[in-house]
């Protein structure tokens, strides 16, 4: 699974439209919950990999509101305040694995915004019934392989034949 997803207003990468339905989703999904909203300056010549991201202390925690995603808005509302915010975006880039979204606004790109999630998120796939099969290895090791048809996903699983005997141990103690 991609831990990186980017979209480019004006980009002509045939997944531009489903990278940004799912950067809007992730950003829906954060109704509630307490982020990390950062903003540096940039220019140029700036490298955007080499921004400070650490701590300073215009950054602010909040729990944001009403998150919602319009044509190539972002929008929401900070708590105990009435106004809407908003920021129209040219760049976005969502890093699932470390949940960070970072924003260039589609106008006066003179700062770049972070959102961040300060908690793990574990990413979950579901698989309902899937085709499954097993490999032990000379080792004792063994190798899980389930496949979903309807989702085109395939996920392997290599156990240790530690991790073996305890799955095994745990199958048999919910079926008694």
């Amino acid at each position: 699974m991609e831990s990186t997803i980017t979209w480019q207003l004006g980009s002509t990468d045939p997944d531009a439209e489903a990278n940004l339905a799912r950067i809007a989703q992730w950003w829906v999904s954060l109704a509630g919950q307490e982020i990390i909203w950062q903003q540096r300056p940039i220019n140029d010549n700036t490298n955007r990999e080499a921004i400070d991201w650490s701590k300073q202390a215009l950054d602010e925690t909040f729990t944001i509101q009403n998150p919602s995603f319009r044509g190539i808005t972002l929008y929401w509302y900070k708590p105990n305040s009435p106004d809407e915010r908003n920021i129209s975006v040219g760049y976005l880039q969502l890093d699932l694995f470390n949940q960070q979204l970072d924003v260039l606004p589609s106008s006066g790109r003179s700062y770049q915004l972070r959102v961040t999630l300060p908690k793990i998120v574990y990413q979950k796939i579901q698989l309902d019934d899937p085709q499954f099969g097993s490999l032990t290895q000379p080792n004792g090791d063994t190798v899980l392989l389930f496949r979903d048809e309807k989702q085109r996903l395939e996920i392997q699983i290599n156990l240790s034949a530690i991790n073996t005997t305890l799955l095994q141990q745990k199958i048999s103690s919910t079926n008694s």
